[in-house]
């Protein structure tokens, strides 16, 4: 999960943080106290856009697989 950018907290390289509702990703091991916006920022920190996960049986709506394994029907070939 994703926490609050705080000015106490040293941000490792990959570390996320969400600060004003988007999330930002560390380039590289920062000092605390370095917000994810203003000047020179973008040298710091990148914007992260997060896709949300949708419901892993859309695609299939309104069919049932009956023992659980997809299976595709090999007589076209």
């Amino acid at each position: 999960m994703t926490e609050q950018w705080h000015p106490k907290v040293s941000y490792r390289e990959g570390e996320r943080c969400r600060y004003a509702g988007e999330t930002y990703e560390a380039k590289f091991d920062l000092v605390r106290g370095l917000k994810p916006v203003g000047h020179l920022s973008e040298k710091f920190w990148r914007r992260v856009s997060l896709v949300r996960p949708t419901k892993a049986n859309d695609s299939f709506t309104g069919r049932k697989l009956t023992n659980g394994y997809l299976t595709r029907s090999m007589s076209h070939l």
